[in-house]
């Protein structure tokens, strides 16, 4: 069985040659452990849900309500990382609130990265609900750089960012006017076929941050299991937000 392993959620042209050193440590630290060769290299070219039903899948990450989806079924969450550039609890994320405007249209034309993404999608609509904004027409991106070509280029008016992503993407001529709600950031997660325990990737987790953390801006770990996503749970929340009707 081939093994693979991915950081996928924040694997911008920026945060590669950090991603590559975290790789080689942890795969350093994994290595004694594995009965298979692990991979020299992150895999970049597998599609993501491709990747979370391989056998052979290490180590990569998913959103939180991705963890209720029938692709995700296999997977088993690890921890959720500690960002060193966010304001928030540890193990927390949010999204900025983002525009080319000065100040929104009435029923501004939203724009997100995926239905079942919290940063791009349930953030957003949450972030509108509690301004009292009636949101209009809505287009998928599929992810948070398109979304950001989609504002520039007047296509949309309004998107929610993933905050530790921000600084990676291009981002002149765009205004945060806003924050959302913070929620459990993205889960590191292994395929439960995978030849080693959920503790021992955690601690391989564990020492690869201390080495080599703080090039991708990640200071710890948060041990995290569905339980701790059940409040960003992709029905439920769907529900409540509008992102049911993109799915």
């Amino acid at each position: 069985m081939r093994l693979i392993a991915s950081l996928p959620w924040y694997d911008l042209p920026p945060a590669r040659t950090g991603l590559n050193a975290f790789w080689r440590v942890l795969r350093s630290e994994l290595e004694p452990i594995s009965a298979l060769p692990l991979p020299d290299a992150l895999e970049r070219t597998m599609p993501l849900m491709e990747q979370w039903f391989h056998a052979g899948l290490l180590l990569s990450q998913c959103c939180g309500p991705d963890l209720f989806t029938p692709a995700a079924r296999y997977l088993v969450p690890v921890a959720r990382p500690v960002f060193m550039n966010l304001d928030c609890a540890p193990g927390d994320y949010y999204s900025h609130i983002v525009t080319i405007h000065r100040s929104l249209p009435a029923r501004p034309r939203l724009v997100v990265n995926s239905p079942s993404s919290r940063s791009g999608c349930a953030a957003l609509y949450e972030w509108l609900r509690r301004q009292q904004i009636e949101p209009g027409a809505v287009t998928i991106s599929g992810a948070h750089a398109t979304s950001l070509e989609r504002l520039r280029n007047g296509d949309a008016d309004v998107a929610a960012i993933d905050a530790h992503s921000w600084p990676l993407l291009n981002t002149p001529g765009l205004r945060i006017i806003g924050r959302s709600a913070p929620a459990p950031s993205p889960p590191f997660v292994m395929h439960q076929g995978a030849p080693f325990s959920r503790a021992q990737l955690q601690h391989a987790l564990h020492t690869a941050i201390a080495g080599a953390g703080e090039a991708i801006g990640i200071s710890g770990l948060v041990s995290s299991g569905r339980e701790d996503y059940t409040a960003v749970h992709a029905e439920p929340a769907k529900r409540q937000t509008g992102c049911a009707e993109l799915a």
